[in-house]
């Protein structure tokens, strides 16, 4: 892999993980036009890219968020205070989310495809559309009810192109959820997602991990992009979010006419 393949590899990777577009989706459609095939460390240091660049712009809550959570004199006594009962609910949505993907996740994982890529894709623009369109009006709090939910819901993006912050972001704003707020239960919620992805792949690898030039490259990439992309969201999830959803559209009825063309 050349250097270039890494930096636009992880450019996609970091802008992709965060907007609701579907980084797998985008990934494997760049990887299948240029040819490449990026090894298992290529993809471990794509993740711990978007997991340092989430914890570096939710740095505070991520901080509060665990400090209040094992505040053991309060845990024990079962009067935490709001962040504490927040990093147990995402903590609770997070084994929900393990539970669903373990069940599905061998039905699905041999399904990637240019034609499968083209449908989940206008899936998401849907989702998105479905989202603003069916959203209560009535704002509500997240409770231990919506958190399991969350990750049932999160759950379901272990299929191959489906964007989990589109998804998650979707169903937070449906039933309810202030927008920004669901972007920020979104975005803390990938923390734990994430490392639980990197354990997983990193149980067969430790010890044998090797990065090149091109991975590194990739690395920072994502990282920044990944970042910037986030900051971003923060402020697109207000009025214009739902562009995403043509975006989503377009691109897999392109690639769907580029299948039957082909």
């Amino acid at each position: 892999m050349e250097i270039w393949h890494g930096l636009l590899l992880g450019f996609i990777q970091g802008a992709t993980e965060f907007f609701p577009i579907s980084s797998s989706g985008h990934l494997y459609l760049a990887e299948t036009w240029l040819g490449l095939k990026p090894d298992i460390n290529f993809t471990i240091l794509l993740h711990i890219a978007s997991l340092l660049a989430v914890m570096v712009v939710y740095r505070h809550d991520v901080w509060q968020l665990f400090s209040k959570a094992f505040d053991f004199k309060k845990l024990t006594s079962f009067k935490l205070e709001p962040e504490g009962v927040l990093a147990w609910q995402l903590v609770a949505a997070t084994v929900c989310t393990v539970v669903v993907a373990l069940l599905i996740e061998p039905y699905f994982e041999t399904l990637l495809s240019l034609k499968w890529v083209a449908g989940t894709l206008i899936i998401t623009g849907g989702l998105i559309v479905a989202a603003e369109k069916l959203r209560q009006t009535k704002i509500k709090e997240f409770t231990w009810g919506l958190a399991f939910l969350l990750g049932l819901v999160q759950g379901l993006a272990v299929v191959p192109g489906i964007s989990r912050s589109g998804l998650t972001i979707a169903f937070l704003i449906l039933v309810g959820m202030n927008r920004q707020l669901s972007v920020k239960l979104s975005f803390l919620l990938s923390i734990p997602t994430i490392l639980g992805a990197l354990v997983f792949m990193l149980k067969d690898q430790w010890g044998s991990l090797s990065f090149g030039v091109p991975a590194l490259v990739g690395f920072v990439a994502s990282f920044f992009v990944a970042w910037l992309s986030i900051v971003l969201m923060k402020s697109l999830v207000e009025r214009r979010w739902v562009w995403f959803a043509p975006y989503c559209v377009l691109l897999g009825g392109g690639v769907l006419i580029y299948v039957i063309a082909s």
